[in-house]
Formats: structure tokens, C-alpha cells, sequence
């Protein structure tokens, strides 16, 4: 239900009608003098809640925009007019009130969070200063405000300061990063369909994969495809290492194409498939995610990420590519390759991204070259590079009157829950 109108002669009458119509718990949007009297504008919380969620009907009357007033409950207001037995019926409010009221509520709501994130801070900084010390670690080493809150509710009572701190970080890091062993994986055998946007080195951790695999089955059991159309440098770059290692490589036009070459390919213990590297929101990604599902319903896909790349443009990287498999009735992302280890500055973003996503780490891949610049997941390694990125100066670093604003929504929940 909408917020509704009441008009009486006074605030009494008024309030009553809210009582009676709306619930003793009702949540007075606005008051005003009327020429008939005191109008009133209300809502059930729960309707409330529905509203901010866009999930309210359309209001049918359109009256004047009233005064706004903070929001309290109706039974929380004082009479302050005589009680007189003159008083009108409710009625709906408009949709552009509606949108205005929902407007000054999430200002207000922004207002009275910041200044709740900055009484907590305050606060932490006075009484809990190695937790305070160990926010401004993780949100400066890159991590979302999300699992920053988890990771430092996660340490010990007195977890220290400086090295200590940061040592006890880098060991809970350690137990939220899965890792998956590679030769589980591939021992079982299968089509390996690499993803991923372009410049994150897909083809280059295919061909070193590709290496460790003829060592380990033989050339005879792996065949090299790629979907890259696109970019001639990438094919060829392909059949470079292809010659090299002297495995087979096919380039595929569609699914009927990828289905024949896989038949053909049936003694074939591994296949590894290269695809082209597109915008996760381009439309080819889609119709590539498509294509591999039609042609090879049972592929398996392993995500490669560029530890380089944002943490908002990781977080967007995942979710368009699970969504693609999900969406084709496949199965989701297998494992991921983090790549570039030693370009980047933070190693934090990544790292977020396959925590919050449980995606298992499979290879780190540190450089170009094939195939010795491929690992498997060190975790030690990986925690203290996150923990301890590269120091670029103060103007990379986020001052302590910008981090209330950054944690509002966790620094409030803390609040709430003490």
C-alpha cells in the first residue's frame, strides 16, 4: 500500500485516523495546516519497506506537494489542537510526492549513516586502535569494504600491531582462498574452455598449460582450439606454440564446426580451447558462451584474470561470465588463472573477487615466459603480496577523514550490532 492522507480538524483527529487506518505503528511522512485543517501523511513500515524497493502500486490521487518533515511514529506525536469531530477521508498520494518523499528519505538515511560511520570510527580509533590500524591495511591493499569488515572481525582479540597485525591478516587471507589442485583436474581429462577478456593472457597460460600437459600425458593426448577470429597475432601465436610443443591446432567458426572437430579429436585425453577475448557486456561474449555450450555441453570453464585489472572490473568480469555458462544450462566457472602477478601494484582486488565468488585458484602466471612463468597457488606468497602492496606515495593512500564514508554501511552494522 501507498502512503495515505489524512485531513482532520486537528493534529488529534488526524492522528487517529492514522491510528486507526494505518496501525499504531504507523510512520508520519509529513504534516501541514490545510484550509480544512491538518493533513497528515502515513505509512505502514512494512509498505515503506516495499516502496524503497520500487515494489509499491501506482497511487491514483495527485494532490499538492506537502512540507516534509522527518519521519516519526504516529503514536510518538503530541496533540496540540483541541479535539474537534470535523475530519475528511484519506486518500493515496501522488507519484511524483511519492518519488520526492522516497527522495528526502534516502538523504536522510545518507545523513544519519555517514554521521553514524564517523562516531564509530571515532570510537574504534580511541578504544580499538589495532582494528582501526588493520582497516586502513586491507582498504589500502585494495580489498572491497565488504570483506575488509570480515577480515578484521575475523582477528584475534589483541591481534598486535605493525608486522604482527599484518602477519595474523595474511594468515586468515590464507583460509578464505581456495585452491584446487591442477592435476585433479585435468588427470580426469576433458575440453578446457578458457574465458576472459582480451589482454588478460589467455593464450599465453593456455600454451604453458599446454607444455606441462605433454609432459605429463604425451602430445598424443592434447589437441590446442581456438574461437579467436578476431586477432590474426593471436592464431598465430598459437600455432607457434602448437609447432613448438607439436600438438594439433584448429580454429572453430560455430558450434557445428567446435561438435565435429571434438569428434574428430576423440582419442583426445585433454582438449584446451582458446576463445576470443571480448567486452564481458558485448554481445559476442554471449553468443561465444553459446556456441561453446552447443557444441561441447560438458566443457569445463576455467576464468583468467588479470590480478592488473580493478577490483569493480573484476567483480563485473565474474558475474557476466557465470551469468553466460548459467544462463546456456552450463556449468559455472571451474577454477581461475591469475595473471600478471608481477605487474601489479595490489594484489587485493583479485584476491576479493575469489573470495567473495568461492572460485578456486588454479595457476598464477608471473611473466611470458613458456612454459616456466606458470606456478601453482602459493598462498603464502599470494597473502603477502595482498597485505603488503606497492608503496606509491601519500597520494595513494586513503586518509583517515575518507574512510567512515568508504565503510558507512559496515561501520553502521557494527554499531547496531553492539
Amino acid at each position: 500500500m501507498n502512503p495515505q492522507k489524512f485531513v482532520a480538524a486537528n493534529v488529534t483527529e488526524a492522528l487517529k485516523l492514522v491510528t486507526q487506518k494505518v496501525g499504531g505503528d504507523a510512520i508520519v511522512l509529513t504534516t501541514r495546516d490545510t484550509p480544512d485543517g491538518v493533513e497528515i501523511i502515513a505509512i505502514a513500515p512494512g509498505d515503506l519497506a516495499q516502496l524503497a524497493q520500487g515494489q509499491a502500486t501506482p497511487p491514483v490521487a495527485t494532490p499538492a506537494p506537502a512540507t516534509q518533515a522527518p519521519a516519526v511514529p504516529a503514536h510518538s506525536m503530541a496533540p496540540t489542537q483541541p479535539i474537534a469531530p470535523d475530519f475528511k477521508p484519506s486518500t493515496a498520494v501522488s507519484v511524483a510526492e511519492m518519488d520526492h518523499l522516497l527522495s528526502e528519505f534516502a538523504h536522510v538515511k545518507q545523513l544519519l549513516q555517514t554521521h553514524l560511520s564517523e562516531k564509530v570510527w571515532g570510537d574504534m580509533q580511541s578504544h580499538h586502535p589495532q582494528q582501526a590500524e588493520a582497516l586502513r591495511v586491507v582498504l589500502n591493499a585494495g580489498f572491497s569494504p565488504a570483506l575488509s569488515a570480515e577480515l578484521v572481525k575475523a582477528l584475534p582479540p589483541a591481534p598486535g600491531t605493525g608486522q604482527a597485525l599484518r602477519q595474523h591478516l595474511q594468515t586468515i587471507l590464507e583460509q578464505r582462498v581456495s585452491v584446487i589442485d591442477p592435476l585433479t583436474v585435468f588427470d580426469a581429462g576433458g575440453v578446457f574452455a578458457f574465458i576472459g577478456p582480451t589482454g588478460v593472457g589467455k593464450t599465453t597460460a593456455i600454451a604453458k598449460i599446454a607444455a606441462r600437459c605433454v609432459l605429463r600425458y604425451g602430445r598424443d593426448q592434447l589437441a590446442l582450439l581456438t574461437t579467436d577470429t578476431f586477432r590474426i597475432g593471436a592464431q598465430e601465436q598459437l600455432n607457434v606454440y602448437a609447432k613448438i610443443i607439436g600438438v594439433p591446432v584448429a580454429s572453430l567458426r560455430d558450434s557445428d564446426d567446435l561438435a565435429a572437430k571434438l569428434k574428430s579429436m576423440g582419442d583426445r585425453r585433454i582438449i584446451l580451447l582458446d576463445t576470443a577475448g571480448v567486452n564481458q557486456r558485448d554481445a559476442r561474449m554471449l553468443e561465444q558462451a553459446q556456441m561453446l555450450q552447443q557444441g561441447a555441453p560438458a566443457l569445463k570453464r576455467i576464468l583468467v584474470m588479470s590480478s592488473t585489472t580493478d577490483l569493480r572490473t573484476q567483480e563485473d568480469v565474474i558475474l557476466m561470465h557465470q551469468e553466460a555458462g548459467l544462463a546456456q544450462q552450463g556449468e559455472g566457472i571451474r577454477a581461475a588463472i591469475i595473471t600478471k602477478t608481477d605487474e601489479a601494484a595490489q594484489l587485493g582486488p583479485v584476491l576479493d573477487c575469489m573470495i567473495r565468488h568461492r572460485l578456486p585458484l588454479m595457476f598464477l602466471a608471473n611473466g611470458q615466459r613458456v612454459p616456466e612463468d606458470l606456478s601453482q597457488a602459493n598462498l603464502p606468497y599470494l597473502s603477502h603480496r595482498a597485505i603488503h602492496p606497492r608503496a606509491l606515495g601519500s597520494q595513494m593512500t586513503l586518509a583517515d577523514n575518507q574512510l567512515p564514508a568508504l565503510m558507512a554501511d559496515q561501520l553502521s552494522q557494527w554499531a547496531l550490532a553492539r
